[in-house]
């Protein structure tokens, strides 16, 4: 575990080394750009339930170093019952090399309650490339290497499982919980990533984006597929119409490989 703590303080060491001259050459605060969304669903009557969704990116460019922060939380309730709860937090430093290729340090937290994930750190470094850009459509790739420190909630390998049997009273199933499920399991390694980022502008209001990633490692291979189409009502404020799915392999028997989230959100540039 050590070592792989390590690699991921590299990567993290790197990128604020490297960037920290080039930042040193503006105002911490001044020159980022982005933009931060907002989205929430309220459902009444027989059934109640809410989500609420947000995300924030932004940029700042100096010379041939690129900063990114970004992060996004969702959470759900069904009748006052959460059944969701994700939150996701990183930065990454690119460092142009030609007009197309680049190379990055990419460091990521999340946690996903309802996903077995209790905490997970990740940093990749690699190396991208801009495959196309004709003034209308984008589309970039990346590939790099890196490690992860994940704790999950129960171990993904000794979950509990149904016994075919129903309490007579509550009219739930009977699980046979295995003692073995003990909070706060461990798991290090290293990690694959590759990322693909797309951009059309079928109009001067209407924008569709399309971008995933993939962290594959040995307890689990999370894909991310993030698809979005923005209307812009004005020089700031658009509509965004997406559509967002993500996979987690390996977590364990009592919880569902893929999750996708229907989107309305309105978003703000900044």
């Amino acid at each position: 575990m050590k070592t792989k703590l390590t690699l991921i303080s590299v990567v993290a060491g790197c990128a604020l080394l490297a960037g920290g001259p080039a930042m040193a050459q503006g105002d911490l605060l001044e020159g980022w750009s982005g933009s931060a969304s907002l989205g929430a669903l309220f459902t009444s009557g027989n059934t109640e339930s809410t989500n609420v969704n947000g995300s924030a990116s932004v940029t700042k460019q100096i010379d041939e170093w690129r900063h990114t922060a970004f992060g996004s939380t969702y959470t759900a309730e069904d009748n006052d019952v959460e059944s969701a709860n994700r939150f996701d937090l990183g930065y990454k430093l690119d460092r142009q090399f030609t007009d197309t290729l680049y190379g990055f340090g990419r460091l990521r937290f999340d946690t996903d309650e309802f996903g077995n994930i209790d905490n997970r750190i990740t940093g990749v470094v690699g190396v991208g490339n801009q495959l196309l850009n004709d003034g209308k459509q984008t589309l970039s790739g990346e590939i790099g290497i890196g490690a992860h420190q994940t704790e999950f909630l129960e171990d993904p390998g000794t979950v509990s499982v149904g016994t075919g049997e129903f309490d007579p009273v509550t009219g739930f199933e009977i699980l046979n919980v295995n003692t073995d499920n003990v909070e706060g399991t461990e798991a290090d390694g290293a990690v694959l990533y590759a990322g693909l980022n797309y951009s059309n502008i079928l109009s001067d209001t209407l924008t569709f984006n399309s971008v995933l990633s993939i962290e594959a490692a040995d307890v689990n291979t999370l894909a991310v597929w993030d698809n979005s189409l923005n209307v812009s009502l004005s020089e700031r404020i658009s509509l965004s119409l997406g559509l967002l799915t993500r996979t987690n392999t390996d977590l364990g028997d009592d919880f569902e490989a893929t999750d996708t989230a229907t989107r309305v959100n309105i978003v703000y540039g900044i």
